[in-house]
């Protein structure tokens, strides 16, 4: 069995056992780490790609080194101009040790990690009939409105059929923007907060 994960924007291929260096990550010396970052899964001849991760796929490793690599000298140089710097730099990096691969369901079942709290998320109340007003009415700013008649958008309708998740995936609107389509959409007394 065998995985290819990535770690600091590099791709290893890592088997139960092996060691493996990856660049610093902010685990101490003995530390447990769970990489999701699953690319790709192997086991005696099935193979799972993932796009772009393998779902519930993790590989369990533990710090055993953290340290730095050798000196890599810079130096810049321009000629003509009396310019010449010289740097040195190291790498830092940390020894992981392979543990395990885990896929999905084959875990025994364990205490979830302590996560960060997450904010309360706010539902809208819609109505059920389905106003057919254009968004040019809504008085949005220019920004706003250039956004949403891109995703195709033409009245409060389209606007109220998605939830917030889909208006934040359009490009160019952030939560700032969902919050003044919001703000618009319950002057004009389509939602109640």
């Amino acid at each position: 069995m065998y995985a290819i994960i990535e770690a600091g924007g590099k791709q290893y291929r890592v088997t139960p056992g092996a060691s493996i260096q990856v660049e610093s990550i902010s685990a101490n010396v003995g530390e447990t780490l769970e990489i999701a970052k699953v690319l790709l899964l192997a086991d005696d001849g099935e193979v799972l790609v993932g796009s772009p991760f393998v779902p519930g796929a993790r590989v369990r490793a533990t710090v055993t080194k953290q340290a730095k690599g050798r000196r890599v000298t810079v130096f810049k140089f321009v000629g003509g101009n009396r310019y010449q710097r010289k740097r040195g730099h190291r790498q830092g990096y940390a020894s992981l040790l392979i543990e395990d691969i885990v896929l999905g369901g084959e875990e025994e079942e364990r205490p979830a990690p302590a996560e960060k709290p997450q904010k309360e998320k706010t539902t809208v109340k819609r109505k059920t009939t389905v106003p057919q007003i254009p968004i040019a009415e809504l008085e949005l700013p220019a920004r706003v409105l250039a956004a949403l008649e891109g995703a195709g958008l033409r009245t409060a309708g389209d606007v109220l059929k998605l939830t917030d998740e889909e208006l934040l995936a359009i490009r160019g609107l952030g939560p700032k923007s969902l919050e003044q389509v919001r703000t618009a959409l319950s002057e004009k007394g389509l939602i109640s907060d």
